[in-house]
């Protein structure tokens, strides 16, 4: 019953952000919008981890956010669902092979943004083609000819950068748990299970 809640209270937040700000920055077109989503559901999803650490309740967590998902607004598109689902799933396999600690919270928060990155770039790649890249990359050259380092190790810096975030997500969501448990007795709510 305990994950059952936790399932239900985490799934729904998440769910929610994913249905309306999400909804929001696809239907304005926000260049890597999933990267400031994964952020968010990191720290969700490490947050419930450390407050409930059983085994399944973070992929149960993310498909009960991708149901919700559906209800978006601007439309159901594909690529928001999958992004959420396999966020849940790389989360998922950290959290069971290391359990709820800060390393292992940053390593899933940098892992749902490397995929929530990836999957833009194909995205951007499938829409425009390779000569999308190649176009930044020459634009790059023609506005910062004298720079000392080349276009594409800037371009590299600034997906590194970006990936970074949904870490400082997941290892801020951790934080917040410990200080809830620290704050609160977990005996109240039967937290300290150590199945992660």
């Amino acid at each position: 019953m305990r994950q059952l809640s936790y399932t239900v209270v985490f799934g729904t937040l998440w769910g929610t952000v994913e249905m309306t700000a999400g909804g929001l920055l696809h239907a304005l077109h926000v260049p890597f919008s999933g990267i400031l989503l994964a952020a968010v559901g990191a720290a969700i999803l490490t947050c419930q981890r450390a407050l409930c650490p059983v085994r399944g309740i973070t992929i149960t967590t993310g498909c009960l956010a991708a149901g919700i998902k559906i209800f978006s607004m601007g439309g159901v598109y594909l690529n928001p669902l999958l992004a959420v689902l396999m966020e849940a799933l790389l989360a998922e396999s950290v959290f069971c092979l290391f359990g709820a600690s800060f390393v292992a919270a940053g390593l899933a928060g940098f892992l749902m943004g490397l995929w929530s990155f990836a999957q833009g770039l194909l995205t951007l790649v499938l829409l425009y083609g390779m000569h999308w890249i190649e176009a930044s990359t020459a634009a790059l050259s023609r506005q910062a000819p004298s720079w000392p380092v080349s276009p594409v190790v800037l371009l590299f810096l600034a997906a590194l950068l970006l990936v970074s975030l949904p870490a400082t997500g997941g290892v801020v969501g951790l934080w917040s748990a410990r200080r809830f448990q620290g704050a609160v007795p977990g005996r109240a709510f039967g937290l300290g299970s150590e199945n992660a």
